[in-house]
């Protein structure tokens, strides 16, 4: 197992956690709560991979940064 996925199953496990503990605490749904908890974990996942394509890795600049203190002196 690697140290993402044993992070992923952490988050998942203290999500359904929660989950269970808002429910007041049921017997019989710690399926449904790992289930739920997966799904969130997914989607916030997926929004985080999204945000990251959206935006452009710092060692490469906009195309149209003004370089200053070239040919000055």
């Amino acid at each position: 197992m690697t140290a993402n996925r044993s992070t992923l199953e952490e988050r998942i496990r203290d999500r359904a956690y929660h989950l269970w503990e808002a429910e007041g605490r049921p017997e019989g749904r710690a399926e449904a709560h790992w289930a739920l908890a997966s799904r969130l974990e997914a989607e916030s996942e997926a929004e985080l991979d999204e945000m990251g394509r959206e935006s452009f890795p710092a060692s490469d600049p906009p195309g149209n940064t003004p370089q200053t203190g070239i040919g000055r002196g």
